[in-house]
């Protein structure tokens, strides 16, 4: 997982430095290799990472995205927040992962819907955090 994660970033850091967002990462060392399919778990990471970015790029101050994985790797020990983070109704933080939800303008509101379909599908929960 850890070098799946370093990938993404890799792949989004110019989508992070333009809206001024630091990266921080706090990886295990000793993580047992994680099984599953590598596209899918690269898709949930993406969106967990954009959806982060998409939260701060607006606001004023200091925007760092800290992500976390630690203990024996499942879906629940992988943690993406970021430092400062768009509040949104408390209606919605119960909505967020249904087909069609979004907060955003331009948004499906199919990432975090399909997200959660693919962790749940590797035996993990994929829950928001407030």
């Amino acid at each position: 997982m850890n070098e799946l994660i370093r990938e993404m970033i890799v792949l989004l850091r110019s989508e992070a430095t333009r809206h001024a967002i630091s990266v921080r990462t706090d990886l295990a060392a000793d993580l047992p290799q994680a099984m599953g399919d590598r596209v899918q778990l690269q898709q949930v990471v993406m969106n967990l990472i954009v959806n982060s970015i998409d939260a701060m790029k607006d606001v004023d101050g200091t925007r760092e995205l800290a992500i976390h994985v630690g203990g024996e790797w499942t879906a629940s020990t992988f943690r993406c927040r970021s430092a400062t983070r768009r509040r949104t109704a408390a209606a919605a933080d119960d909505q967020i992962f249904k087909a069609f939800f979004t907060t955003k303008a331009h948004g499906t509101g199919m990432g975090l819907s399909i997200s959660r379909s693919i962790v749940e599908s590797h035996g993990g929960p994929l829950v928001g955090c407030r």
